[in-house]
């Protein structure tokens, strides 16, 4: 299933339903950007209200369900590694969450990426595929916000912020990106 949104779902069950139900054999997490690693602390909030948006999961469910165990993305991979499922995950780096980790408010905020924010937001997504995510996903659609009405932080990104990332990904030599 190439496009889903079981970020969390993930996080607390090993029935990846309904599409294991359908015969899918492999689920795809962290697309459109949106996704919950990596993550500080006292970013999670914003996390937790977009995908509220974007796939209309209650926040208390968000809040009290996702166990937090983890920081970076090769943390959050480890957490997903050390559950069973009853079929195949892989994700994306998500580009909301690395802009909120690497720019705080001022991603959530949808500000411009400086010089120093595009060069740790691409060795960021390049040290993701390497750790073993698909690739990286980003979202540039006004239909993609909290229930509020914010937009998903990765709204504006400039030409030269998703290149950047781009070309750290290609150094990789794998992985792709989902826009």
């Amino acid at each position: 299933d190439l496009h889903t949104h079981y970020d969390a779902q993930v996080t607390w069950s090993s029935e990846i339903t309904p599409s294991s139900w359908n015969g899918v054999t492999t689920a795809v997490i962290g697309n459109c950007g949106v996704g919950f690693a990596p993550c500080k602390p006292e970013e999670r909030d914003m996390l937790v209200k977009l995908m509220e948006g974007v796939e209309d999961i209650p926040e208390v469910v968000l809040t009290e369900g996702l166990p937090w165990n983890w920081l970076s993305f090769e943390d959050y991979l480890d957490s997903l590694d050390a559950r069973p499922y009853d079929l195949d995950v892989v994700t994306h780096v998500p580009h909301a969450a690395l802009r909120v980790y690497v720019m705080g408010d001022r991603g959530a905020n949808r500000e411009p990426a400086t010089a120093e924010d595009r060069e740790q937001m691409a060795a960021l997504a390049a040290q993701g595929v390497k750790a073993g995510a698909l690739g990286f996903s980003t979202s540039r659609t006004i239909n993609h916000q909290t229930l509020d009405g914010r937009y998903i932080p990765t709204l504006q990104a400039d030409e030269q912020e998703l290149s950047e990332i781009a070309v750290a990904m290609s150094g990789v030599g794998s992985g792709w990106l989902q826009v």
